[in-house]
């Protein structure tokens, strides 16, 4: 049930009195309509092997030979994040396949596993370990069982391998300073790994270290690379424990960010990434009395929301780019539900597509109410 302050936050959004769209353009069934053509889309373009097809350039008429690993496990979490929301049963398979690419991936670093560019050491990245641990549970969330417990732990102790004294992640082996990517994406993982199996002992010390480290240091020196990971994480760990301290974060951070940092809600960029950490921080707020916060979080997160859905492509044989512009094809139909990088150029790449499928997810998340996709 949408608590007390979305109900005055929809009046308002239909009255016109707050930014954004009408409220019937957002409703529960469009928003998953939209989130399943963007999750259909990922299926679409992953390999045999679990590989995601990474970027294509419509003018170019031809996928790019540009990958990052890290990103192609973004795009697997993602999906499984999917699955887990919308209980379909024919998103497991995918899912599954992307982390059978992920394992492949990996290379042996101590006692651990790291997410490999070429499946060398040397290879490894943090935050692709982290996504990948993402992918699997949330795999293991919606299956109800365990899927992958050995790449979990395995994937849990190649990033141990890569906390840093300060508590911070570095994203390559040998690496002496903290990556901000990294460090959120890996407390993410740690926070939904602290959800599903709380009794792994190789966690606690890993991710005690790693909270204590960045509740001080992105209050102090926000960093916009850490914010939607960070949020997440926050939101999450509040859900899990309940402890206002992370609340305390939430509110801190999102108020700086949402007035001060958040990246102009212009059409030149996909800005998905921020609308992740905008709704889970929105979430968060309104569960815990802090409606006024609140509020204002969602109408930055939903306006931003309306722009990137415009990104969207819809299977039409033509769309419009930029002033004035506008590029007809008809392969445009098979990329349907995917997100283009920007409104300005005609690309589309894997993380263009996860980052706002996720925003799509964590907003359906507030709008509450019965799921279409489990009717």
């Amino acid at each position: 049930m949408l608590g007390t302050f979305r109900w005055i936050w929809f009046l308002a959004l239909a009255l016109g009195l707050v930014a954004g769209a009408s409220a019937a353009q957002l409703d529960r069934a469009e928003v998953e309509r939209r989130a399943e053509a963007a999750a259909r889309y990922l299926v679409a373009v992953e390999a045999a092997d679990g590989r995601f097809l990474y970027e294509f350039d419509f003018l170019a008429s031809r996928f790019l030979p540009d990958d990052n690993i890290v990103r192609q496990a973004g795009a697997g979490f993602v999906l499984n994040q999917f699955l887990a929301a919308s209980g379909k049963p024919s998103f497991t398979e995918p899912g599954g396949r992307a982390i059978g690419y992920y394992a492949a991936q990996s290379a042996r670093h101590g006692d651990g596993l790291l997410v490999s560019e070429d499946r060398t050491v040397a290879g490894g990245r943090a935050g692709a370990t982290a996504l990948a641990m993402l992918a699997e549970l949330f795999q293991s969330r919606a299956i109800g069982k365990d899927f992958r417990p050995d790449l979990r732990l395995g994937w849990l102790r190649g990033l141990a391998a890569l906390q840093l004294p300060t508590g911070g992640i570095a994203q390559n082996v040998g690496d002496v300073e903290e990556d901000s990517y990294a460090t959120g994406e890996t407390w993410l993982a740690l926070a939904h790994y602290a959800d599903l199996d709380a009794n792994q002992p190789a966690l606690a010390p890993l991710l005690d270290r790693l909270e204590t480290r960045v509740m001080v240091k992105y209050l102090k020196k926000p960093d916009n690379q850490f914010a939607h990971w960070g949020l997440m994480a926050a939101a999450q760990r509040l859900r899990t424990t309940g402890d206002t301290r992370y609340l305390d974060f939430i509110a801190a951070f999102v108020t700086d960010f949402v007035r001060n940092r958040m990246p102009a809600n212009d059409m030149r960029g996909n800005r998905c990434a921020a609308l992740e950490g905008l709704m889970a921080a929105a979430g968060a707020l309104e569960d815990h009395g802090r409606q006024a916060l609140a509020a204002e979080v969602l109408d930055k997160a939903v306006s931003g929301l309306m722009l990137a859905l415009d990104l969207q492509l819809t299977g039409s044989p033509r769309i419009d780019y930029g002033p004035d512009r506008s590029y007809a094809d008809p392969k445009l139909a098979n990329f349907a539900g995917a997100f283009l990088n920007g409104a300005y150029t005609l690309r589309t790449r894997i993380d263009s597509t996860q980052h706002c499928l996720s925003a799509l997810l964590l907003y359906r998340n507030l709008l509450g109410g019965e799921s279409l996709w489990k009717m």
